[in-house]
């Protein structure tokens, strides 16, 4: 029997990135259709700096307003140690980083990161950063090379 390949994790930011910050939280329009969307080609965590506490009433939240699925409650939560957020803290080789923040990739790491604009003031429903981000993440998922072993 063939080994099936394991699928690439997608470590996503919250802040600036799916929503607008941990206060306000406002969902980035098209947040439900990316996950789902993104869902089935990448095993997905949430990789912020946003306590636990808040995370998960954030998750809640959205959940319940209906703008994020059920299973988003579910989904693992990696913290920084730090503000740089450093591939080997989600412990897989073969991930990328979905955010919104330059500042915040470890120096050498850059390959890994999936660049999304922030996510601000004044919150347009026309905003497409996500449907770009998963058109870029197909776009690495289908070039056989794009990471580093």
């Amino acid at each position: 029997m063939k080994r099936q390949k394991q699928k690439t994790l997608l470590c996503m930011d919250l802040e600036g990135t799916l929503i607008s910050n941990a206060v306000s939280q406002i969902p980035r329009p098209g947040l439900y259709a990316f996950l789902e969307s993104v869902a089935e080609v990448c095993d997905l965590m949430l990789y912020t700096s946003v306590s636990p506490v808040r995370v998960n009433a954030i998750r809640n939240l959205l959940v319940n307003e209906g703008v994020a699925p059920a299973w988003f409650l579910d989904l693992s939560v990696c913290h920084p140690s730090g503000t740089i957020k450093n591939k080997a803290r989600c412990g897989r080789s073969n991930a990328l980083l979905l955010d919104d923040q330059a500042a915040v990739i470890a120096s050498g790491e850059e390959s890994w990161w999936v660049p999304v604009a922030e996510f601000l003031p004044p919150y347009s429903e026309h905003d497409r950063e996500l449907v770009k981000a998963l058109a870029n993440i197909k776009k690495r998922l289908n070039e056989p090379d794009w990471f580093p072993g």
